[in-house]
């Protein structure tokens, strides 16, 4: 098996067929079929099932897949880095981060980061978890900074503590339930509730708000997937939100926002770091690693 070969391999699966994999990789049409059928001959598998139109993965192509994309990503992040060391490019860090980590953690460590390395660029992601890990796994991130899974990560992620976030109930400045000392569940009840899809600690924590003095849960008369819009929703309503602290620190921090006194006891969990065990990580990345747990510690 021969890098060439993955990568022709690769620009197939990419492209869809043969013709335009091979305008892809600069070669002719039969010379990128050459490689992939001596590549399925070293293997004794059928990689690709052809016909005239287009190109569909066997099941034995299936598996190489993620295996040739994290070959070809590791030799990709090599020639960065070589080119990097020698003077001739600048280096990149390609960071995914759930929506928690987007509002104060990553953007301060990027912002320091960025100071000390100037010509370092940086790209980043949002998504899910489990999105991010699959982007992670193909090399096509460095690093994921996000809420700890609710399920073990893939064996081949590592995953590093960095501190702990908790829900609070968060609504605007001049709230009537701003002044209680502590916000009882009749009260709660009385108002409206927005809630934020893929929060499943925010609607579990929701629910415990009612549950101790036997109130029905009220149904949320908002709901939505957007953050932007959820802020910008409760800024101009008397709407009450259940949220992870962290989403909205810097809010908290500046009065945009302010947390619900209630009786609801927080349950911390970790917010982590994430990488691959077998990849090779580049010094800025290492250097992203750490700045972010020193901003962790500071918060």
């Amino acid at each position: 098996m021969e890098l060439r070969q993955l990568q022709h391999f690769l620009a197939v699966v990419e492209e869809g067929n043969f013709h335009r994999a091979a305008a892809k990789v600069h070669l002719t049409q039969q010379a990128v079929s050459k490689s992939i059928a001596q590549l399925e001959t070293n293997l004794g598998v059928r990689l690709l099932d052809r016909d005239r139109q287009s190109v569909a993965l066997s099941p034995f192509g299936e598996l190489l897949l993620p295996h040739a994309k994290t070959v070809d990503a590791e030799v990709r992040r090599f020639h960065d880095n070589l080119a990097t060391m020698l003077g001739t490019k600048t280096g990149i860090v390609r960071v995914g981060a759930t929506p928690t980590m987007l509002n104060q953690l990553l953007p301060e460590a990027l912002h320091r980061l960025h100071a000390a390395r100037p010509q370092l660029k940086l790209h980043v992601e949002s998504g899910d978890f489990d999105r991010l890990a699959g982007t992670l796994l193909r090399g096509e991130l460095d690093v994921v900074f996000s809420t700890e899974p609710s399920e073990a990560a893939d064996e081949l992620i590592a995953l590093e503590r960095l501190c702990e976030d908790h829900n609070i109930v968060a609504a605007k400045p001049g709230h009537p339930l701003a002044r209680a000392k502590t916000a009882k569940a009749k009260d709660l009840a009385a108002y409206p509730w927005l809630a934020i899809a893929n929060f499943p600690k925010a609607d579990q924590d929701f629910k415990s708000l009612f549950a101790a003095d036997k109130i029905k849960p009220p149904h949320p008369a908002v709901s939505t997937s957007s953050v932007v819009f959820a802020l910008n929703w409760l800024l101009q309503s008397e709407f009450l939100c259940v949220m992870p602290r962290q989403l909205v620190s810097r809010e908290l921090d500046n009065g945009t926002l302010v947390e619900i006194a209630t009786p609801l006891k927080p349950r911390a969990w970790p917010l982590v770091v994430a990488y691959r065990k077998n990849a090779t990580r580049s010094p800025a990345t290492l250097a992203l690693i750490d700045v972010a747990k020193t901003v962790a510690k500071q918060m």
